[in-house]
């Protein structure tokens, strides 16, 4: 068996090694810190810019009026708000910015425009700018 390998480490110019058990726990702790991080980032940590839809109501057959709570922290935000038909199409779409409050919620107000009449309007995202 020796003969072999040291054909093979001739031929190839190979030689049997193994794993740094130090390079191994490194890697781990690292990847468990990113996963860690990610987890926490994408289900418990707090939003960095947010708002909640309280009302909305149609003003008439191409625009409907929405009333929500802004929060950001102190930098300004921008948050998307998509009107659905009844059939569940978009049919309005705009993205409102919302200056800094500092955590404070602040009622605010928005008119989307659409192509027909919208029943419903929702909030899809808020991201700071």
């Amino acid at each position: 068996m020796s003969q072999s390998q040291d054909l093979l480490e001739t031929r190839y110019g190979r030689k049997k090694t193994k794993r740094n058990p130090l390079v191994i726990a490194t890697v781990s702790v690292a990847a468990a810190i990113f996963f860690n991080f990610a987890i926490y980032a994408s289900f418990i940590g707090k939003p960095l810019a947010s708002a909640e839809l309280t009302s909305y109501e149609a003003v008439d057959e191409s625009h409907i009026r929405g009333n929500f709570f802004a929060l950001t922290g102190d930098q300004p935000a921008s948050c998307v708000f998509k009107a659905y038909s009844g059939a569940g199409a978009i049919v309005g779409y705009s993205e409102v910015l919302i200056p800094a409050n500092n955590d404070d919620t602040k009622p605010m107000s928005t008119v989307v425009k659409t192509v027909v009449q919208a029943s419903v309007l929702k909030v899809d995202d808020c991201s700071v700018k």
